[in-house]
């Protein structure tokens, strides 16, 4: 992402500024806060982010090795539309997508959505002090988040696991965490229950990254707060293999691949079996 954010920009007719844009590829992706319809709003512009050949060659490994949502403009918008829909249709916290269209035309596929004003969740991890309050806002997120993880899993709904798993993809809301940036979603109903296992090691690595020191007492509020414990015991036991689902089978008939994953993906399975304790 460029530099440049917080710039007064213009697009589709409407004066905004900028909260995000990516230079790569053809320089069309950017997020705009404007008003449109009477209202405070985010427009989302989709574009390319790599080369053609890259983005082809990517997009091939997402769909086939991953097992994720297409890599184009388009398929990024038409995911990151359909995502929001289901996640409000379940009662989650997600910004509203808005029937609304810019007053000047624009080429690149576009989505207009509610803006949901306050700083990324990430950035109060980092924040000293007050932990006695982050630790009951993790616990209640805690709560909705293993609701969401058990409708993934009753429905067999992969698009109810977050593909960017972190807290710098939640934002502060009105007393809510709201989640965010839906560009990509995982496509197997057949893995749904190895897509939260990574989900979860996602979080929990972002906790340890944006909290350091003050980490394992932010897992233990998170843990406390989570009331499908099995679901957590179970991503200490498997390591949160799934990242890619051709090696799968092989994983789980040779347990010493296990954790031979990411560095911070086995970090942060490490943590989550230290906060619950003996025996997980």
């Amino acid at each position: 992402m460029t530099s440049d954010v917080g710039r007064a920009v213009r697009v589709g007719g409407l004066d905004g500024v900028l909260l995000a844009r990516s230079e790569r590829g053809d320089g069309c992706h950017q997020v705009v806060a404007t008003r449109l319809g009477g209202r405070e709003v985010v427009l989302k512009v989709y574009g390319r982010k790599r080369a053609r050949l890259p983005t082809a060659l990517r997009g091939f490994g997402h769909r086939f090795l991953v097992g994720k949502t297409g890599l184009s403009a388009r398929a990024r918008c038409d995911t990151e539309r359909r995502l929001l829909a289901l996640w409000r249709a379940h009662g989650l916290a997600v910004p509203a997508p808005l029937e609304l269209e810019p007053p000047e035309p624009i080429a690149a596929p576009h989505l207009v959505m509610e803006r949901l004003a306050g700083p990324t969740v990430d950035v109060r991890l980092r924040a000293a002090g007050a932990d006695g309050e982050l630790s009951a806002a993790l616990a209640r997120f805690a709560g909705e988040w293993s609701r969401r993880h058990g409708l993934a899993e009753r429905l067999r709904e992969p698009g109810l696991v977050h593909a960017h798993p972190g807290f710098a993809h939640l934002l502060e809301a009105g007393g809510a965490w709201a989640a965010f940036d839906f560009e990509y979603a995982y496509t197997d109903r057949d893995r749904v229950d190895e897509l939260v296992d990574v989900e979860i090691a996602g979080f929990v690595a972002s906790l340890q990254r944006a909290a350091g020191a003050r980490a394992p007492a932010l897992l233990r509020a998170l843990v406390a707060g989570y009331p499908e414990r099995a679901r957590l015991e179970r991503v200490a036991r498997a390591g949160a293999i799934g990242r890619f689902r051709v090696l799968e089978p092989l994983a789980r008939r040779l347990p010493a691949l296990r954790g031979r994953g990411p560095r911070k993906l086995r970090e942060s399975v490490a943590a989550l079996a230290a906060a619950l304790g003996p025996n997980p």
